[in-house]
């Protein structure tokens, strides 16, 4: 049953192609405001809505356009000049387009061959870098090379991939502390390297009139805009393949999503303890004008059993089914709004509930699992890119525990909610300022409370001490964080990241991480 359902899922994806599209937005769903604070350039997640661009240049007619680095020869010197020297560079390492149209008359040379689609691209570029980091007398450096490959077909099939791989070197247990080793990892045999690899891709077809759109791809994804890290979905975890769909009715759209997670397991060399795990989305958007954008929809967590039909309806209540499904999988169900009283001010707020009685919304029962987060984005000068964002953040104990281990609001070992865990309030700010044409400077502070009872979703939540939880129950401790980055692409195809993380628990001393990032790509 599970592989008929993704072959059908597939073939529907390869529809025969049509060339009225003109829509290049990879994107499923992109929050209004995210952090940008990341002292790493293989740090944040994608942005899938800049992934493909379109040619800007006169119409082809009849002929293809080629650019490769380094066929003919004489390409090798103006690629190696570009690559080393420009300032002002868009090119790549393989840059292809076929014609536009095609015009069969005495006078024109046709030389495209027939059987490769019209209006169609592809582009590669090579990348390699290195991240360095150290902490007290500790560090650590991650060289890494990778590829990365767009483009499209009769600009309705959209694709792109984005691999990268590498190995630490330097003390291996503060590596091990990496944001980067999200999953997987390999040691070498004598065990002074850490291997690491990631790959992230997605195929899209998008249908006549930009009506709807189908994918299958691997990535992840956040909802809700957030400085702090999504109470929602947050993209603070490892890669996962999906299925996807989008439906556009002019205001009004509904998403789903289907992604295959990994649970969470101890894993030894003999055994991987690995039930499937299942995470399915349904949403719908409501943009009335320009002022507001209103959101809701469901999560459910599943597992230990075939993919489950029923929730691949986008049109039925998945709360509903689950019921009728005795009750066994995790649902929860959240709502949001992005609210613009001027152009340059955003407010937006998150909520997300797992359970909750209406005789208890203001006692403390311990099902009242519930996140709430609100917050502000404001330009200060729009031709300097500068906003200072301010949010706050309350997650309820318990939010995001499970009392079955492939049921937990998790993918291979990292939480799918907020990054800090649950039992806490946030406070925190940000600011994004250019200060010079290709030099960025961002800064993130926040302050954290949070009790020891039912924080994290590795919990089983059928290990809670007693029925009631109170805001901030058990030992609280106080998190300080302040972190600021700069950015700077001294040449189109170079960026250098300079960041440092203060961070400071309760009375504890300051500790201080320096991090630098190094990326070529062409």
């Amino acid at each position: 049953m599970k592989k008929r359902t993704y072959y059908l899922f597939i073939l529907i994806a390869f529809c025969v192609f049509s060339d009225d599209a003109n829509c290049f937005d990879l994107s499923w769903n992109t929050p209004q405001v995210t952090s940008k604070n990341t002292a790493s350039n293989l740090g944040k997640n994608l942005d899938e809505s800049k992934l493909l661009v379109n040619r800007t240049n006169e119409i082809l007619i009849n002929e293809s356009e080629l650019d490769f680095a380094i066929l003919p020869l004489t390409n090798l010197k103006k690629t190696i000049k570009k690559f080393l020297f420009d300032k002002v560079d868009e090119s790549k390492f393989l840059n292809y387009h076929t014609p536009d149209k095609i015009e069969r008359s005495p006078l024109s040379s046709w030389t495209h061959p027939s059987n490769i689609p019209l209006k169609s691209s592809l582009q590669i570029s090579l990348l390699t870098g290195c991240d360095f980091a150290a902490k007290d007398k500790e560090k650590y450096c991650f060289v890494y090379y990778g590829t990365k490959l767009s483009g499209y077909i009769s600009q309705r099939l959209l694709f792109y991939s984005y691999w990268w791989a590498g190995h630490f070197g330097g003390d291996m247990d503060y590596a091990r502390t990496s944001k980067l080793i999200d999953s997987w990892t390999q040691a070498s045999d004598d065990e002074d390297k850490i291997h690491l690899d990631n790959v992230t891709g997605k195929i899209t077809y998008i249908g006549r009139g930009n009506f709807w759109s189908i994918s299958v791809g691997r990535g992840k994804y956040e909802i809700g805009s957030n400085i702090g890290g999504s109470v929602i979905l947050s993209d603070n975890c490892n890669d996962y393949g999906y299925f996807s769909s989008k439906l556009n009715f002019n205001k009004l759209s509904i998403s789903i999503l289907h992604a295959n997670l990994i649970s969470d397991s101890t894993i030894t060399k003999s055994t991987k303890d690995l039930p499937d795990k299942y995470l399915v989305i349904h949403k719908i958007d409501w943009k009335p004008d320009s002022k507001y954008h209103l959101f809701l929809g469901e999560h459910v967590i599943y597992g230990n059993r075939n993919i489950e039909p029923s929730y691949l309806l986008p049109q039925t209540l998945m709360r509903a089914v689950e019921h009728n499904l005795h009750d066994r999988d995790n649902v929860l169900i959240f709502i949001g709004m992005n609210y613009k009283p001027v152009q340059k001010n955003i407010v937006y707020f998150n909520f997300m509930i797992d359970e909750l009685k209406k005789s208890e919304i203001l006692g403390d029962w311990w099902g009242n699992k519930y996140a709430f987060q609100i917050g502000n984005a404001y330009t200060l000068a729009r031709d300097k890119e500068a906003i200072l964002t301010l949010e706050f953040t309350a997650v309820r104990p318990w939010m995001y525990t499970h009392n079955v281990m492939y049921n937990k609001f998790s993918h291979d070992d990292i939480g799918l909610g907020f990054p800090q865990g649950s039992n806490l309030l946030q406070y925190a700010l940000e600011f994004n300022c250019m200060l010079k044409k290709r030099l960025n400077f961002n800064i993130h502070g926040s302050f954290t409370r949070q009790g020891s009872i039912g924080n994290t979703f590795y919990i089983n939540y059928d290990d809670r001490p007693s029925d009631i939880a109170k805001w901030l129950e058990g030992d609280i401790s106080n998190r300080f964080q302040v972190s600021p980055v700069f950015t700077w692409q001294p040449l189109s195809h170079h960026t250098l990241k300079f960041g440092i993380i203060v961070t400071r628990f309760d009375n504890e001393d300051f500790e201080k991480e320096l991090m630098v990032s190094y990326q070529a790509v062409y």
